[in-house]
């Protein structure tokens, strides 16, 4: 149970200082946004670090229930079940994307060839990145986290070079940012906190951040905002992707993109990211290692619940109270 609380409040923190922190530039906190969901996957490790009891003083209060053994049973089942579940969907996508890849073929266009390492080279991307192209992709995306794969549909073929460059910029953008094992670690996130809604709101956030990120990249490339929000416009048509490849034109809010390509915003300072995330990480280390203890008075009698001054005090001290003056100035 305090796990779920302090998840629960964790997220909640997590979720206001992303959003305090987007409010100026939504691509300003990627970092951020992962570092949360990090904390929040070793939320579950950070409960067996030893415990600091903090004692609160508290009126008497009667005996609380405690929550029944078979309360806690069903909500665990409950819990188990809802994790084995989108773990298996984890399972399923992946195994969906063996299949896919399967029916495309490595590209043989030197045009494409060449773009690809004019791009590889201008990131200074050392990983060797493939291309490939599938009849049935509806957008270009990559997918593969120790082998990345750009996959690009049929029609590439008939693309402008200027269209080709930016497309497979975006897409080893995503590579070099490592933003695959990032999707992977707020897919583990949701899988394991799938009741909170706030957590899948910090992936879709991450997601989006990491489109922005890239486009930005992109653009800084020398690449002319208005031809890539054209293309950016060309190109989405994506349907049904991959939930563990990123695309392009994929599930991150195209207006959004192109009002940010455009206008070309300038990012806020990192210090106040940094500053938010010192300060979620350090409220998971205080939830999980600060134990709160009420101290309560025990005040009970024979019969009615109330204990004679004789078990309260030892009789030094009753003898003490009895013999002390009320008005000790007179």
């Amino acid at each position: 149970m305090s796990l779920l609380l302090s998840s629960a409040a964790l997220s909640l923190l997590a979720g206001v200082a992303v959003w305090i922190a987007g409010r100026r530039d939504p691509a300003e906190s990627p970092l951020l946004t992962l570092g949360s969901l990090m904390t929040m996957l070793a939320l579950p490790l950070l409960t067996l670090l030893p415990k600091v009891t903090v004692e609160m003083s508290a009126l008497p209060l009667p005996d609380s229930p405690a929550v029944s053994s078979p309360a806690i049973h069903s909500i665990v089942v409950i819990w188990a079940g809802g994790m084995i579940f989108f773990a298996l969907r984890i399972l399923v996508d992946w195994i969906g994307l063996r299949h896919f890849r399967a029916g495309s073929a490595l590209s043989k266009d030197p045009v494409i060839a060449q773009v690809l390492r004019e791009c590889t080279s201008q990131l200074s991307l050392r990983r060797e990145v493939r291309v490939k192209v599938h009849p049935q992709a509806p957008t270009p995306f990559v997918a593969g986290l120790f082998r990345p794969v750009i996959y690009l549909p049929e029609r590439c073929s008939q693309w402008e070079r200027d269209t080709l460059r930016m497309v497979l910029m975006h897409e080893l953008g995503h590579v070099a940012r490592h933003d695959l094992w990032t999707n992977l670690t707020a897919r583990c996130a949701c899988t394991i906190y799938w009741f909170n809604p706030l957590v899948w709101w910090l992936r879709g956030k991450l997601i989006t951040q990491c489109e922005f990120a890239c486009d930005a990249r992109v653009i800084a490339a020398g690449t002319n905002p208005g031809n890539y929000a054209s293309a950016l416009c060309d190109i989405a048509e994506a349907s049904a992707l991959p939930a563990s490849a990123m695309a392009m034109a994929g599930r991150a809010p195209l207006r959004a993109r192109i009002e940010r390509v455009v206008r070309c915003r300038s990012k806020g300072h990192p210090f106040v990211i940094a500053v938010a995330l010192i300060l979620t990480v350090s409220a998971s280390l205080g939830l999980s290692v600060i134990r709160l203890s009420p101290t309560q008075i025990a005040m009970s009698a024979p019969g009615t619940g109330i204990a004679e001054p004789s078990e309260l005090y030892t009789a030094e001290e009753l003898f003490l109270r009895s013999s002390a003056r009320a008005f000790p100035v007179d």
